[in-house]
């Protein structure tokens, strides 16, 4: 065995004292230590929750001061337009749809739109299970 180095011997001491003293101490103590460190625990926790609060509402404040792109009136910028209601989305000839409410979120239904839907069978499908089974069907031949 080797002996330890009285400089190394003197560091661990005076890292082990410390939890040592406190052992000792806190059976006949005040109770003081417990009482700071659950002001300390209090404190952490409300700074936490602080913290946390204040992370959460940041796309809502930045919602309010920047407003969503897509609800605006008024002309876009150059950046706007180049990067897009959202990034790489935008493009210059697309504009608002008209057709589209964003107060309530869903789209206008006039007469044409709902004629585009009366339009279709729907017992007649172009990618159904009958052309998956033709399709392998060619792929075999």
């Amino acid at each position: 065995a080797t002996k330890i180095p009285p400089h190394v011997a003197r560091e661990m001491r005076r890292h082990i004292q410390p939890a040592a003293k406190k052992v000792a101490g806190g059976s006949g103590g005040s109770g003081s230590s417990s009482s700071s460190s659950g002001k300390n625990t209090m404190r952490t926790l409300a700074g936490l929750v602080v913290f946390t609060g204040a992370t959460a509402s940041i796309p809502y404040w930045a919602l309010k001061w920047i407003r969503p792109l897509n609800a605006r009136d008024e002309a876009l910028t150059h950046a706007q337009i180049r990067r897009g209601a959202f990034n790489n989305s935008g493009s210059r000839d697309a504009g608002k749809d008209p057709m589209w409410d964003f107060k309530t979120g869903s789209r206008i239904q006039d007469q044409s739109y709902v004629e585009l839907f009366a339009k279709d069978d729907p017992n007649q499908m172009d990618h159904g299970d009958k052309f998956v089974h033709q399709a392998k069907q060619q792929q075999r031949r």
